[in-house]
């Protein structure tokens, strides 16, 4: 063999490793996206269950009231609603994420979360 020959060889090999060792390292980032994404959709349906309840709670509240029911207490339920219907939103946004968009929908989701637990009492 000529060293043109043994150098294509070489840089042939060279190149099949670094693309073998770019799509490994693109697997495990895949799998800490995929991983990371599972988590906070997880913690999101504890909320959206922890309102549901607190909705419930404040709906029987409300219906055992009747006609004396407290201004407060239906404009703390209409609050709740209206937070539980932009959780539902929240929640699709981040099922539909892609790996591209993860880093501003995970920063997104994660002030909008802490926010909403700074403000209700869940």
């Amino acid at each position: 063999m000529n060293n043109f020959a043994v150098k294509l060889l070489v840089i042939l090999a060279t190149i099949s490793v670094s693309l073998f060792l770019i799509q490994c390292s693109n697997g495990e980032s895949d799998s800490d996206f995929e991983q990371e994404r599972s988590e906070m959709i997880s913690q999101l349906e504890d909320l959206r269950d922890d309102m549901d309840e607190e909705l419930e709670t404040m709906s029987q509240r409300i219906e055992r009231a009747g006609d004396e029911v407290d201004e407060d207490l239906e404009a703390a339920y209409d609050e709740l609603r209206g937070e539980r219907s932009a959780l539902d939103r929240t929640i699709s946004n981040v099922e539909r994420s892609t790996e591209e968009t993860w880093g501003i929908i995970k920063d997104e989701t994660s002030n909008w979360y802490e926010d909403i637990t700074s403000r209700l009492d869940i």
